[in-house]
């Protein structure tokens, strides 16, 4: 998942530790700590600079349009991209900190400047001048270079999707109909955020969890409290042997973001689908769908259906297997969605001689980030150095400096912020802090990116340890922090991650597949008391275990983007809680549990991937073809990962996505590998 580190109105997309490895434990960083910018305001400190951005962006963009649209050259056009880059710059940090800073009253101050800026990001992108200018560019073929087309052909796009085109009466309800629905998104992430679900369980329960998790817990009353979120959810799901405690469990979890997030979906919906008709669309959907790969909600509906109608009996199958393992252990009682981590987790202790708990002494937090980032650093070509101390927004906060490896180059920083805490981000994903871009002297702004996640915490005196899932997640993960940073793309608005939003997990999902690979597991495991890698019997079983639940996983994820294409699709008045039940029953193999809200905690509906969770499925179909190379050539071949580093991730969006998948492969994008991967036949 890749994140605008600033909700914006018009989105494209959406530790502690030992250092990197031996090569960057040696270096000495070639940038500084600090990166420009001060990730610690005062609250005071943030409003005041938030409200002063305001005003020059306004100041400046003013000035550009002075002048009639009729005398406008690309030369304005540039000096435009120019003053928003600037204004998103001097903003990152005082509209992004209310989704990272441990201050609460920081996060409040960010939380009202998010709402400023998204506001002024609307009109910015609306203005009609501003359309004429792009328009004019157009016409007149004044954009050179192919980078620059794609500059002038992306604001003509965004232009119209905002409502610049319209009467004045038209664009005003158009802003303002944007504003509420940026103000809605931003309420309903501050929510999860903030949100501090827990349950208690029984001495008795907890028996059955493992030490180190155990350990991190509170004590209360007769037993233990246990927070509800995305760092304990797999490992109390998988050891729990309560069925009583694992339903808590997970209808706690299904009702996060609570009954207030559920109208916020509501009311972002209907706005969604009057925006839709007055920018002459047939619905959200369509309109989303008119400037992403996919083009229609149709060739949509097509993937979705042939996915689903495949996986479906595979998915009944492998619940009626982990049934029958329930019955054979003595309890008769119905299988249910609670129960489907925990069987499945015996099935494979049992079937496939794979203990989750064992694995995971193979995956302490420190060698998997230092060996994650040693084979970035030897496929891409590239040297990151660990920064101390950090100057970032929290403790225990990680910087690094990036470096072209062969010219020694400086290229820019990323984060680490790997842990959860009070108020933080509840998911895991990468936050493009500061894009590159050419600046007015010619010189290069050097990128900043991060990695923010919740893994499990650690128990006292020993290190955080990590499940396989955990290790994949932070692999993909680091796929995108390395396309927000390694992009070479001119201009902000094309820089990186702002590919066309279908393809945007393409380049990550290729990776993941790294991550089943013997040799690579070998690199990424250490067994903390031993120091030993993975031996390659428990690999064999590993990897024998990546299709197990294939069925539920596909389908479950068809299901995802199917409720989000139903909602975005049905007109303003549909119910998002009864659909939601209605197409999960149909759609996979557990109905949901009656009284939980699970779409409360759908973050990505209202942070950039609304009429766009198809694109995980989409994306795949180019990151599995993207990977046959690797297989053929080598997967750390420095020549093959060089060409996926010039062909896929600089480019950013100066290329459509058909074509750098046609660059680096030799040819046309083929869906056979994977349905091949899913094991179906489409």
């Amino acid at each position: 998942m890749s994140i605008t580190w600033v909700a914006r109105a018009t989105v494209i997309l959406t530790v502690v530790g030992a250092i990197a490895s031996s090569a960057a434990r040696a270096a000495t960083p070639t940038l500084p700590a600090d990166t420009g910018l001060n990730f610690t305001p005062t609250p005071a400190q943030l409003s005041q600079t938030c409200d002063a951005a305001i005003a020059s962006a306004k100041a400046a963009v003013e000035k550009i349009l002075a002048a009639p649209a009729s005398s406008a050259t690309f030369a304005t056009l540039a000096a435009i991209e120019n003053a928003e880059a600037n204004f998103n710059d001097a903003t990152v940090v005082q509209a992004g900190a209310y989704q990272l800073s441990p201050d609460k009253a920081v996060r409040d101050a960010s939380l009202a400047c998010n709402q400023k800026v998204s506001n002024y990001d609307v009109e910015l992108s609306s203005d009609p001048r501003i359309y004429a200018v792009a328009t004019r560019v157009a016409t007149l073929g004044d954009a050179k270079s192919q980078a620059d087309q794609k500059l002038d052909e992306y604001y003509v796009e965004g232009g119209k999707r905002s409502g610049a085109g319209l009467s004045d009466a038209g664009r005003k309800q158009v802003t303002q109909l944007f504003d509420k629905l940026n103000d809605l998104e931003r309420d309903f992430s501050s929510a999860l955020n903030e949100d501090k679900t827990t349950i208690n369980i029984t001495t008795a329960e907890a028996k059955s969890l493992p030490h180190d998790f155990l350990a991190t817990l509170a004590k209360s009353s007769g037993g233990y409290t246990v927070p509800v979120n995305e760092s304990t959810y797999d490992q109390f799901l998988t050891t729990e042997t309560s069925g009583a405690a694992r339903k808590r469990f997970v209808t706690a979890y299904g009702n996060r973001g609570g009954v207030a997030n559920v109208q916020r979906l509501q009311q972002a919906v209907k706005l969604r689908d009057q925006l839709a008709h007055l920018l002459g669309f047939s619905s959200w959907a369509a309109y989303q769908l008119d400037a992403k790969m996919a083009k229609t909600p149709e060739r949509v509906e097509s993937l979705l259906n042939t996915v689903s109608s495949k996986l479906l009996p595979k998915a009944d199958q492998e619940v009626a297997s982990l049934a029958t393992l329930k019955r054979s252990e003595g309890d008769r009682s119905p299988f249910m969605t609670w129960d489907y981590f925990y069987y499945e987790n015996q099935l494979i202790k049992s079937h496939y001689q794979v203990d989750a708990q064992q694995v995971r002494q193979y995956f302490p937090v420190d060698h998997v980030i230092s060996s994650v980032l040693g084979i970035y650093q030897q496929l891409l070509g590239v040297t990151f150095a660990e920064i101390t101390p950090a100057q970032a927004w929290a403790p225990g906060v990680r910087e690094f400096s990036i470096t072209d490896t062969a010219s020694g180059k400086p290229i820019g920083w990323f984060f680490l912020d790997l842990f959860p805490r009070p108020g933080k981000f509840s998911h895991f994903a990468n936050f493009p802090i500061r894009p590159g871009r050419v600046l007015p002297d010619g010189s290069y702004q050097k990128p900043i990116s991060s990695i923010v996640g919740n893994w499990p915490v650690a128990a006292p005196g020993q290190p955080a340890l990590l499940d396989h899932e955990d290790v994949i997640v932070f692999f993909h993960e680091f796929g995108h922090l390395m396309h927000s940073t390694l992009s070479t793309a001119p201009y902000e608005t094309l820089y990186g991650t702002s590919v066309r939003p279908d393809f945007v997990e393409a380049p990550s999902q290729m990776l993941e597949n790294f991550m089943w690979q013997p040799s690579i597991l070998k690199q990424v495991s250490s067994n903390y008391q031993t120091g030993q890698p993975l031996p390659d019997d428990l690999i064999a079983k590993m990897i024998a275990l990546k299709h197990v639940g294939d069925g539920v996983t596909w389908s479950t994820q068809a299901f995802y983007a199917q409720y989000d294409m139903t909602i975005h699709s049905s007109g303003p008045n549909v119910n998002v809680d009864s659909t939601w039940f209605d197409l999960k029953k149909k759609m996979t193999p557990f109905p949901s549990i009656p009284g939980t809200h699970p779409e409360a905690g759908f973050g990505h509906l209202m942070g950039g991937y609304d009429a766009g969770y198809y694109g995980y499925l989409w994306s795949k179909v180019y990151a599995q073809d993207i990977f046959t190379r690797f297989q053929k050539e080598g997967l750390e071949n420095p020549a093959v990962g060089m060409a996926y580093r010039k062909d896929i991730l600089e480019p950013g969006a100066t290329v459509e996505p058909d074509v750098l998948v046609q660059n680096f492969l030799g040819r046309p994008v083929n869906p056979d590998a994977f349905y091949e991967d899913l094991g179906i036949r489409p």
